[in-house]
């Protein structure tokens, strides 16, 4: 019983970090990194008192936590950086409101905005009607 717990537990924090389309890529994959390292040191510390699933569990939602942390700082500070940079939300807003998508990927040049994209947020922004043009503009922007 206890061990399905932590494993519904491990299970639900990889959904809270997965699930949030508006999270910052940087948060993103520091909460990745820092889960998947914290697991595995969770379950070596753990292994040796005889519990190494939990200590993986508890090491994977530790590290998640901090490594979304200071990948959301650092997500604060590349938009502080750029204060008009055009987010994904804000994309995907004017792509509902019947904005061409020339003045879309114009806009996404005048702001000198930048996108890291994911497949993941890539279908995202095809799903939500955003044309491949401006997926193009937006990929070509990736360092």
């Amino acid at each position: 019983m206890r061990k399905s717990a932590v494993c519904l537990l491990f299970v639900c924090s990889l959904f809270v970090i997965f699930g949030c389309e508006s999270m910052g890529e940087k948060t993103k994959t520091g909460a990745l990194t820092g889960g998947v390292l914290g697991a595995a040191a969770g379950g070596i510390i753990g292994h040796q008192s005889g519990h190494g699933l939990e200590g993986a569990a508890i090491g994977a939602g530790v590290g998640a936590l901090g490594g979304g942390l200071i990948g959301n700082q650092m997500d604060k500070n590349a938009k502080a950086s750029n204060p008009e940079h055009l987010g994904i939300l804000e994309i995907v807003d004017m792509a509902s409101k019947g904005v061409p998508d020339d003045v879309i990927v114009d806009e996404i040049n005048r702001t000198n905005s930048v996108y890291s994209l994911t497949s993941e947020t890539i279908t995202y922004l095809k799903d939500n009607g955003v044309g491949d043009k401006v997926i193009d503009a937006m990929l070509a922007t990736a360092n």
